[in-house]
């Protein structure tokens, strides 16, 4: 095979070595071992020095060649050295969304942990522009071969997002911005008596990142031209504890994120694709002082699609059955255009968006969800000092011109107040549970929220009703020891299902079971105020 390195022996040992086809070198054990004892692997308490000799022996085992198949059936050589993660499932699930596609040529790509080059190939042969980054050198190195071997062109760099003592930004993805990045993200958790691979093999598997690479990787898309504007990124994850903390980073950091692709494997693994974008990047948000709805004045308006008003004080808001809308001493108040099409989009669906987009938004704030409830369908309450207490809300209001019909979403939060307790209920704000609460904090992540349920974005795909309504469910359920019973009819009952048409199913002590459309006809029985 072309370009194929096979272990040479040198002063008596069998040295590993890799040709970098493109710069013409050699990676040998010698080499390896200066670069592992300079970096101690990053993280003392996970990967020490003792491990870079341990890591070292594995390096007289052979590069093994490797054919990797694309979604498309084609073929794609590659060449693994020890310690560079081989083509998986995982790589096959990223590899199907990059497919999806439908505008590739001509377009910047870059794909974080390169790997042994499989994705970075195939994107090439999409008709990707290509940059490739990983923090090992022999993945560097062995993509590289790969592109070669393959008859691509792929500049690959050593680094990725860590630490500034890593590499900086330029270093590892250069200096233009791209239209799409795309990382497998490590998605194991650290177990101190976990037996591993070798500290390279693992660390594309394992997130040692004190930070969190997320987090990491949020900060410098924030402060670098890393993403262009309409530009997006594929984030593979696992359905574990880093894979659900990965969408509040991304909320948290002004980020629309939503899942695009999932697969639960034979082994019952469950792995996703994140899709991560700058919310309505084409569309204004406008902030005014005060106005006497928010909702009212985009519904008369003729601004686009996913344009947001918000508003310090609005002197006539109003909630559902014509409600005021009391205004705290520091709240959140905006409204979004959220759809104008022919037909009207089903009214339940919204409602169930919009309260998910609201509880994320607030749980991304940083309030544990220990105490945040998401109450049936579109309210967000927070346990505070033995009380259940509404802390915002959502109004979905339409409007009909000619053939399309206008949606307009607003959503309210307290964020700060002296007297929550009013005469006859009371209201929570986040600053009862978050000492750095703000509008300015909470305004670019509860517009985030709202975009990953609704803005229609180019390679994001739909979002699903059956999505929609599975983690909708699941959050509710999980709220109901901090909501209490449901009282219907004067009688206590318990939440069955959550029914494909977004009603819901309660059950009463004969077994008996009503369909409720309103949640305005249920009460709660630790709630103090519905």
């Amino acid at each position: 095979m072309e370009n194929q390195c096979t272990p040479l022996p040198i002063h008596g040992k069998n040295d590993y070595c890799l040709c970098d086809p493109i710069h013409g070198t050699r990676i040998g054990l010698n080499a390896t071992r200066q670069w592992m004892k300079s970096r101690q692997m990053g993280n003392e308490k996970i990967f020490g020095p003792e491990d870079a000799e341990h890591e070292i022996e594995r390096f007289e085992r052979t590069a093994k060649f490797v054919v990797w198949r694309t979604p498309q059936d084609r073929e794609i050589e590659l060449l693994i050295p020890p310690t560079v993660y081989p083509p998986r499932k995982d790589t096959d699930l990223l590899a199907q969304t990059i497919a999806k596609l439908s505008d590739s040529g001509g377009k910047r790509l870059l794909e974080i942990g390169s790997g042994s080059g499989a994705i970075s190939v195939f994107a090439a042969q999409l008709g990707f522009d290509v940059t490739a980054c990983d923090i090992n050198p022999f993945a560097v190195a062995a993509t590289r071969n790969a592109a070669v071997t393959n008859r691509v062109v792929i500049e690959a760099r050593e680094g990725g997002p860590g630490p500034n003592n890593d590499g900086s930004v330029e270093q590892w993805a250069g200096r233009e911005p791209f239209d799409v990045i795309v990382w497998n993200l490590p998605y194991l958790t650290y177990e101190v008596e976990s037996p591993v691979l070798g500290p390279l093999e693992e660390a594309a598997l394992l997130d040692t990142d004190h930070k969190g690479l997320v987090a990491r990787l949020m900060a410098q898309l924030k402060s670098n031209a890393l993403l262009k504007q309409d530009g997006f990124m594929f984030l593979l994850v696992s359905q574990n504890e880093i894979g659900r903390r990965a969408r509040s980073v991304c909320l948290a950091n002004g980020f629309a994120v939503r899942t695009v692709a999932s697969k639960t494997f034979e082994d019952g693994e469950q792995l996703e694709v994140l899709g991560i974008w700058k919310p309505y990047s084409a569309a204004e948000t406008t902030y005014v002082e005060s106005i006497e709805s928010t909702n009212t004045e985009l519904l008369n308006s003729t601004a686009e699609i996913g344009t947001m008003l918000q508003a310090g004080r609005q002197t006539s808001g109003h909630g559902r059955r014509g409600r005021s809308w009391i205004h705290e001493e520091q709240a959140f108040a905006a409204s979004w255009v959220i759809d104008e099409k022919r037909g009207v989009p089903d009214p339940n669906q919204l409602q169930l968006r919009a309260g998910l987009a609201l509880y994320e938004a607030i749980v991304a704030t940083g309030a544990h969800p220990e105490f945040v409830a998401l109450k049936w369908p579109n309210d967000v309450l927070l346990r505070i000092e033995e009380q259940t207490r509404k802390v915002g809300g959502i109004l979905v209001e339409s409007s009909s011109r000619g053939k399309n019909t206008r949606i307009v979403l607003g959503i309210g939060c307290n964020i700060s107040s002296s007297n929550p307790h009013k005469e006859g209920f009371s209201l929570a704000a986040l600053n009862e549970l978050l000492d750095d609460a703000s509008t300015e904090k909470f305004t670019p992540i509860i517009h985030a929220a709202v975009a990953s349920w609704f803005e229609e974005k180019n390679g994001m795909g739909p979002v699903k009703n059956s999505e929609v309504n599975t983690l909708f469910e699941a959050t509710f359920s999980n709220s109901i020891p901090l909501l209490g019973a449901p009282i219907y009819r004067n009688i206590e009952m318990a939440f069955q299902e959550l029914k494909p048409d977004g009603n819901i199913v309660l059950v009463d002590g004969k077994k008996r079971t009503f369909s409720i459309d309103d949640g305005e006809d249920i009460r709660w029985t630790k709630c103090s105020l519905d």
